[in-house]
């Protein structure tokens, strides 16, 4: 038989360079009791013979590795977002069942509990081997990444990225690019002097304000005048959805978008009660049932999709490949692309066809 039609074992490499089974292990695995000419020469016939450590083998001898995912419950308003986050993580984690690893799920909700509070609880009570959770956060949140890190406890982000946190990497969309999206497909639709409405999200959360920064840099960069009224998310939903309600009913206001999920149902419902949907180039934020209804009926004429299955997914492969095999993500920021949605190509988007679209 071909040395190449089977898997190249230990066993395959120690023979054809003469030696015993135990030197080879030695040689590849960086471990003393080996010349470093015996090592170098056994790790140019395995690298010849195409050898690859048997990670699933090797996975079964050692205890079993422990990745925590720390993110919003999929509930209430979280449900938009982060329904496609745990379905992320967690169907990559199936694919490595074979490998003796497991998914300990951190879910934290609206409410007295933050996120590095849960993080802090987590570190001290359990034994984990990596972690999965956002970048937005503040002080406190940073911090407590940071105490992961210290116990080399790797950390991959998703969404958001603190650079500064000494985290793996970040998986994230491009969000000024998204900005710069949104803005050429709204003012390719209207006149030059009509308004915009932007529903720009909480002005703290890198994911929204770092989009309406791209919106207004394109605008900016094509000597565009638009006149954009912007609405920032507050403590208040009733308050939030007045004012969209209120701008809409500007006679020159010619198309709106929203940089975020909640604040996209919201415009959905004021386009309806105002009597303007079907009336203006108008775009939502991600992807879930009810914008596929309004897109469905053409309220909204586009849905912005920012993939955070493929986010979640990423980042949890990126962070099981280092703690396995040690091998680093390509990149300290990994950008997933990010896709304008319309009512023509919803099939390719609906009961979980966007898991084939990578």
């Amino acid at each position: 038989m071909n040395i190449l039609d089977k898997r190249i074992t230990i066993k395959d490499i120690a023979e054809k360079a003469d030696v015993s089974i135990s030197t080879v292990h030695c040689a590849l695995a960086q471990k003393p009791g080996v010349s470093e000419q015996t090592r170098l020469r056994i790790q140019k016939i395995a690298k010849e013979c195409g050898y690859r450590p048997n990670v699933v083998a090797s996975s079964l001898k050692r205890k079993t590795i422990r990745i925590a995912a720390a993110f919003p419950g999929p509930t209430e308003d979280n449900r938009f977002y982060f329904t496609y986050v745990w379905e992320g993580v967690r169907d990559y984690m199936r694919t490595m069942s074979d490998f003796n690893v497991e998914l300990f799920e951190v879910q934290y909700y609206d409410g007295p509990n933050t996120q590095a509070d849960e993080l802090n609880d987590l570190l001290q009570h359990t034994e984990v081997s990596g972690l999965l959770t956002l970048g937005h956060m503040g002080i406190y949140g940073e911090m407590s990444i940071q105490r992961f890190v210290e116990k080399d406890i790797p950390v991959v982000l998703i969404n958001t990225d603190l650079p500064k946190s000494g985290r793996l990497c970040c998986v994230q969309p491009n969000y000024q690019i998204i900005g710069r999206t949104l803005a050429e497909l709204i003012t390719r639709q209207i006149p030059k002097n009509r308004s915009i409405l932007l529903c720009a999200g909480d002005a703290s959360i890198p994911a929204h304000y770092l989009i309406a920064q791209g919106f207004d840099a394109y605008l900016e960069e094509k000597g565009l005048n638009n006149p954009v009224y912007k609405i920032h998310s507050n403590k208040s939903k009733e308050e939030h959805y007045k004012r969209i309600v209120r701008e809409l009913r500007r006679e020159e206001v010619a198309a709106c978008c929203s940089v975020n999920a909640r604040s996209s149902v919201m415009l959905g419902k004021a386009l309806v009660e105002t009597g303007r949907d079907g009336q203006m180039t108008a775009v939502g934020s991600d992807l879930f049932e009810e914008n596929f209804k309004y897109l469905r009926e053409g309220v909204f004429t586009q849905l912005l999709q920012k993939n955070p299955y493929l986010q979640a997914y990423l980042a949890a492969k990126y962070l099981l490949e280092y703690v396995l095999r040690d091998v680093r993500p390509p990149m300290d920021t990994v950008y997933v692309g990010s896709e304008i949605v319309f009512q023509s190509s919803m099939p390719m988007y609906e009961n979980g066809a966007y898991k084939l679209l990578f």
